[in-house]
């Protein structure tokens, strides 16, 4: 349920896939028993009454104030505090996301806070990267035996070693119980086998293949020690040139939901990368997992001469541009699907702002999206949509079908 009220008193699939041969490909990967046996109280609140909204950020220099922490529980449901969050008041990552997670779920009780720990690198801004130092053969080494690091500074955490994701498991359910958070957002999966030639090339073969193995036991070993009643969502479904066969899909069947993280920006904005996004969360939101949409207003965090404009002035620009992104994820929502629209990961990327639209009225689907050439429709009960991947253009009518 989003609570719209300040006081807090009360709170597509497509009709055409790519191809047979790559549907088929993509189900294999998956779970057959698309069902709602899976829907636990772990799950976040969903429903078709308004578009179903996801928020994710962090504030570096410090806590929310209390009127922020009353904007974001009266709009969202599920959340999760990236890392840095309150990092220079509580002093590390772990101790800002517990503060910040206590405040939040004082003002709504229902919503579901998720732990962000990256999968994969390690940062400095928590406190388990001084135990993870103390880890012996803990970081991954190149097959010449150098560390084989992220934007030369950043170790990687070597999944293969049992040790290592015990001490991983460990920060995170640590975390999650002293915050009484709801689970784990696992950041940055898909740079061990994204582009399985280049890595196997660099780690070895042998080194690689035990490294997706580990991603793997990794999110087994998460799921037992967290208990059904917490969540794990990993990011994530990503389509890019030379990438991945099954676009990340492959870990579905070990967590309760994925993050779609790159649509339309980064190396994924051609039309044939976007429609590949698109097929794959549909796949993954009719197994009945979570299935997050992070939309990006055409632009992004990356870009220094944007980020040079007051946040007024991009919300102004972000606020032109929802349709597309919105369009997009109307084609593919299925129950347990969330939009999340900002323009980077920080507080001051778009996250305390709104959107006319999300107030709108949408109803459920009337049917699954149809296909025609780069253009998708699909009807709701209060609203129409029209997209095409192609010109990047969208129209929403909302108000439809409202004497049906």
């Amino acid at each position: 349920m989003k609570i719209k009220t300040s006081t807090l008193i009360c709170f597509i699939l497509m009709a055409t896939f790519l191809s047979g041969a790559l549907r088929e490909a993509h189900a294999s990967q998956l779970s057959n028993n698309p069902s709602q046996s899976q829907v636990t109280s772990a799950y976040p609140n969903f429903n078709w009454d308004t578009v179903p909204v996801y928020a994710h950020f962090g504030r570096t220099k410090g806590d929310l104030s209390h009127e922020e922490n009353l904007f974001i529980a009266s709009h969202y449901d599920f959340v999760t505090l990236e890392k840095g969050h309150g990092l220079k008041k509580h002093g590390s990552s772990e101790k800002g996301i517990i503060a910040g997670a206590k405040a939040l779920k004082q003002l709504n009780p229902n919503m579901k806070v998720l732990f962000y720990w990256n999968g994969l690198l390690d940062y400095s801004l928590y406190d388990a990267h001084d135990t993870f130092s103390k880890i012996k053969n803990g970081a991954i080494k190149t097959k010449s035996g150098e560390l084989d690091l992220k934007r030369g500074h950043l170790k990687k955490y070597d999944l293969a070693n049992p040790e290592v994701r015990s001490w991983w498991i460990k920060v995170a359910n640590d975390a999650i119980q002293q915050g009484q958070l709801d689970g784990v957002f696992i950041d940055a999966l898909p740079q061990i086998s994204i582009k399985p030639e280049v890595s196997a090339k660099r780690l070895g073969t042998a080194r690689f293949k035990a490294l997706e193995e580990g991603v793997i036991k990794l999110l087994d070993e998460t799921s037992a020690t967290l208990g059904a009643e917490k969540l794990i969502i990993y990011n994530g479904i990503r389509s890019i040139p030379g990438g991945w066969e099954d676009g990340g899909l492959r870990y579905l069947n070990h967590a309760n939901g994925v993050i779609v993280e790159h649509f339309d920006q980064f190396q994924s904005r051609s039309k044939e990368m976007i429609q590949l996004d698109m097929e794959r969360m549909m796949q993954a939101a009719k197994t009945g997992k979570i299935v997050i949409f992070k939309a990006w207003p055409g632009f992004n965090f990356t870009d220094k001469q944007m980020m040079k404009k007051p946040e007024k002035e991009l919300y102004e620009l972000a606020k032109k541009a929802i349709d597309f992104p919105l369009a997009c994820f109307l084609v593919i929502a299925q129950p347990y699907s969330y939009f999340n629209n900002t323009w980077g990961y920080r507080d001051h990327h778009g996250a305390l702002q709104w959107y006319p639209e999300l107030d709108r009225k949408l109803g459920a689907p009337l049917s699954d999206a149809k296909q025609e050439g780069w253009t998708y429709t699909r009807e709701f009960e209060h609203a129409s949509v029209v997209v095409n991947i192609d010109t990047k253009t969208a129209k929403i009518t909302w108000g439809q079908h409202e004497d049906s």
